[in-house]
């Protein structure tokens, strides 16, 4: 019986937590990433935790699992059941919200990406270009002209999947990309001393801002190791209602206008959620999207359990509740607890355990993307923010029915 091969499509959260789970079981797994190493990518940016934890643990070595605290925004923070995410009215300044995020981190990610990687089979610089189903299973050809072939095939290449376009190839319009009417401003920057203490006094890792003008900020200490604070680095998100009006196109395309069109929009917000970006110094790399984006998700036919998908993949999602690395985390958990089912490692008892997983994934993942749509629509509506998924389940897991409509963490 020739041993079972599974193909990677995407060497980020999902797709290398899904090489160390096929590793454990015993399964060759290949990933295959379309950028040509880890830093190729200007961004960085990091990402929180607040639910998933243990389910990390599932999916790692031990040895692994106790490293994970020296990829934090700060490697010295220590997890704490009392931990909160903290919420202020972005105009008065007073916090509104202490949402409960017990054992919460934060992971920079470009270094969790390196730190995940090692002991697996990546191979940069492949760009998939065709999937094409066979007897034994699947094989993908790639841009740069070579082919791979293998029992299983999981897309993870994020939100914009091309694997996910395959799928759907027959009805193209149920794999695309969703708008919300809400637009973004992103950077990793420097601030001055005095406004990077002011952040980590507020709350040694994040915090947001929102108010009655829909606003909503967001500041993560991105790396705090150096010395002085000064030279400390910070991830800052700004969103607001999308206005057509705007010429979108100078915003992606000229960083200073951008930059002096976010300074005027912040001008009036309290101390320090103002100063997080009037003091962003000039030149600074910034991102603007004019309207964020989501996939609720539908069943696939995975072709006989050739081709699936998992990450943004399967369902991208919003991040005002910090809910797509989790979801992430949990797709590569509960395909793990399928694999350990398997009765022998056949192609046919793979397939199996891709239709167990699809059936909890494509539940899951429409409930939770549609959540998250709805909480974004409603942190941008004063009149409604109350009632948003933020302010009434924090940062928790999305309840099921399994949950018993509870909200779930998960120390590690």
């Amino acid at each position: 019986m020739e041993p079972l091969r599974v193909l990677i499509i995407g060497a980020g959260s999902a797709g290398l937590l899904l090489g160390h789970v096929f590793k454990k079981a015993g399964i060759a797994a290949t990933i295959f990433e379309k950028d040509e190493s880890t830093t190729v990518r200007l961004r960085d940016w990091n990402f929180g935790v607040y639910w998933a934890q243990s389910r990390i643990e599932e999916c790692l070595t031990p040895e692994l699992s106790a490293l994970i605290d020296t990829v934090q925004t700060d490697p010295s923070y220590r997890r704490y059941a009392e931990s909160i995410f903290p919420i202020y009215h972005n105009v008065t300044g007073e916090m509104v919200q202490a949402l409960p995020a017990p054992y919460a981190i934060r992971l920079r990610r470009r270094a969790w990406i390196n730190f995940l990687k090692e002991g697996l089979d990546v191979r940069y610089g492949k760009a998939i270009d065709t999937i094409i189903p066979t007897e034994g299973g699947i094989t993908a050809t790639f841009k740069d002209g070579t082919n791979e072939s293998g029992a299983l095939l999981i897309g993870a290449e994020g939100a914009h999947s091309p694997t996910r376009t395959w799928l759907f190839q027959q009805s193209p319009e149920d794999g695309v990309l969703q708008k919300v009417p809400v637009s973004t401003f992103a950077t990793i920057s420097k601030l001055p001393r005095e406004t990077a203490l002011s952040l980590r006094k507020i709350h040694p890792t994040y915090c947001m801002s929102t108010g009655p003008n829909n606003m909503f900020t967001f500041a993560s200490v991105h790396d705090c190791t150096p010395e002085d604070p000064g030279d400390w680095t910070f991830m800052l998100l700004l969103t607001w209602n999308y206005d057509e009006t705007e010429d979108h196109a100078r915003l992606a395309n000229d960083p200073a206008f951008l930059l002096e069109k976010m300074q005027g929009l912040t001008k009036s917000l309290a101390y320090p959620h103002n100063a997080m970006v009037q003091d962003i110094p000039p030149g600074t790399k910034t991102w603007y999207t004019s309207q964020m984006t989501y996939w609720p998700t539908k069943p696939w036919d995975s072709r006989g359990g050739r081709v699936t998908l998992a990450g943004d993949a399967a369902h991208a999602m919003t991040f005002h509740r910090g809910q797509g690395l989790g979801n992430a985390i949990t797709d590569v958990a509960e395909l793990q607890t399928r694999l350990r089912a398997m009765k022998e490692h056949t192609r046919e008892e793979l397939a199996l355990a891709v239709d167990g997983y699809e059936k909890e994934v494509w539940k899951r993942g429409y409930h939770t993307v549609i959540e998250n749509r709805d909480n974004t629509l409603a942190v941008h509506d004063w009149n409604k923010i109350s009632q948003s998924a933020l302010f009434v389940k924090g940062t928790a897991k999305s309840p099921t029915p399994e949950d018993g409509g509870k909200r779930t963490f998960s120390p590690i």
